[in-house]
């Protein structure tokens, strides 16, 4: 029986993948590296992993997934354009640890399984000057995070990239890394009550990149605030 039990085990680590790890022991590491871009510790190895799928349709092609736990070093970007899941979907996927552009990722991709849906877990809040410095910005690069009570300090560029500041530092904010129409147009000044979305290394900086519409809150002005109210007190007149 013991060993009947064995060859179970085995078959079970072959199929999904030499090692059976998380995205957080992919993802860790304090060497910066050659480059400067912090390169997973596991990288060139085949590995099996398990997250939620929190965004699709990247550019590049494919979609990001983090740990139940969200958190710091607890997303990545798994490179598949064929695959068939969705926002919410927890899966448990093989690949090849890479690195895409300096940003750590899964590609080579020899199995995915949908083991739940409708998961999705909350966004990891963090300030604007997080993302300024590349040595803390490092450990949410593919994570599911959000900003809140932010100022955009500059119009859309004609590449979809905003600068906001929450008053900690400016960082980048870019519009068109999940297919955001462009007629998404965003204005300086403009108040954010929270600006949500994917961590993203590119082009040697780190940027916020909203996934959908929805994930832009602007805050009302108070003079609207105001108006909405008198207009409820009213009735009670």
């Amino acid at each position: 029986m013991q060993k009947i039990i064995f060859l179970l085990s085995i078959l079970v680590c072959l199929s999904f993948g030499a090692e059976a790890i998380s995205i957080y022991e992919i993802q860790f590491t304090s060497s910066a590296g050659s480059d400067g871009t912090f390169p997973s510790p596991y990288l060139g190895k085949n590995v099996s992993t398990e997250g939620i799928v929190t965004a699709t349709d990247y550019n590049e092609g494919g979609y990001f997934i983090c740990e139940k736990l969200n958190g710091p070093w607890r997303g990545i970007l798994v490179l598949d354009r064929n695959a068939k899941v969705k926002k919410g979907d927890f899966i448990r996927v093989s690949g090849i640890v890479s690195e895409l552009f300096g940003m750590t990722c899964l590609q080579d991709i020899s199995q995915t399984k949908i083991l739940g849906s409708d998961n999705l877990p909350q966004p990891v809040l963090i300030t604007t000057s997080q993302l300024t410095n590349s040595g803390e910005a490092e450990a949410y690069e593919g994570v599911y995070a959000r900003f809140l009570n932010v100022v955009s300090t500059g119009n859309n560029s004609s590449q979809n990239r905003l600068m906001v500041t929450d008053g900690s530092g400016t960082c980048l904010v870019w519009n068109n890394q999940f297919g955001i129409p462009q007629k998404s147009k965003n204005t300086a000044n403009t108040q954010y009550a929270s600006l949500t979305g994917i961590v993203i290394y590119g082009y040697s900086e780190f940027a916020l990149c909203p996934v959908s519409t929805s994930d832009f809150h602007i805050l009302q002005p108070m003079s609207v605030q105001n108006r909405s109210w008198g207009s409820i007190k009213s009735i009670y007149r």
